[in-house]
């Protein structure tokens, strides 16, 4: 199977919207076939530029990261109504997954209700030809996955699929092999990353078995991974730079 390497643009921080156009050209330029960002770092009336700027460079507009309290019923509706700007925006650009994070505080309980509002924002999603996926961080693999478990039991694959982070499973202690085989018929894409103790750092310098997790996303088929250094004290480019050596070293 072909493989495809995309980059989170969260390593350029909070001058990704002033430097969006040398980012996603660095990106095209070094080997990283797709990009996931922030929706906070667009300008939304622009879409047709930032379209003709992932054209021009070659690198897939794969992922719109969107915020919002989803998992309060007091605020899903409005959370819902925002978001459809944002899918109408991805829609304009030609991104293909629109990508939502949870609650560090969620429960069981609190997810069951969400899953509703995340179902009706996968259809959304579906009818304005994306797909939406739902990132996770630990705390929803706590208690062997309970939190990650009740989304999934709730929800059609159809509507929800999953952007399963390496580096957070890892944080959580959940296997790879078990995270991938639980929810492999549901994963979007994979966030491939590592981590020294509580610090995030470039591939290979952490803790991660990244050998383990190439070898576990080849097996389950998995086309993209999406390199997400979130912080570094190198360079944003010099940290992605390293970042795809790595891979390509490994035959990605």
């Amino acid at each position: 199977m072909t493989h495809r390497i995309g980059a989170q643009t969260i390593t350029w921080g909070e001058t990704i919207r002033e430097n969006m156009h040398s980012i996603v050209r660095f990106l095209g330029e070094n080997g990283y076939a797709g990009a996931e960002t922030g929706i906070r770092h667009f300008d939304r009336d622009r879409p047709g530029e930032y379209r003709a700027l992932y054209e021009e460079s070659g690198v897939v507009p794969l992922g719109l990261h969107s915020g919002g309290q989803f998992w309060s019923p007091d605020a899903a509706e409005d959370e819902r109504r925002k978001l459809w700007d944002s899918v109408a925006f991805a829609r304009e650009v030609g991104f293909r997954w629109m990508v939502v994070s949870g609650n560090k505080a969620e429960t069981t309980d609190s997810m069951r209700e969400a899953a509703e509002t995340y179902s009706s924002i996968g259809r959304k999603c579906r009818e304005a030809g994306l797909r939406f996926a739902y990132h996770n961080h630990n705390w929803e693999l706590a208690d062997d996955g309970a939190i990650l478990d009740e989304l999934v039991r709730n929800t059609d694959p159809a509507d929800v699929s999953l952007v399963l982070d390496i580096a957070w499973a890892h944080r959580g202690g959940f296997p790879f092999d078990e995270l991938l085989g639980r929810y492999g018929d549901r994963i979007a894409y994979l966030h491939i990353k590592d981590v020294a103790g509580e610090q995030f750092c470039e591939l290979g310098a952490g803790e991660v078995d990244l050998d383990a997790v190439l070898s576990l996303a080849d097996r389950h088929g998995i086309e993209w991974l999406v390199v997400e250094q979130d912080d570094t004290s190198l360079t944003p480019q010099k940290s992605m730079t390293l970042n795809r050596q790595f891979l390509a070293g490994r035959g990605w």
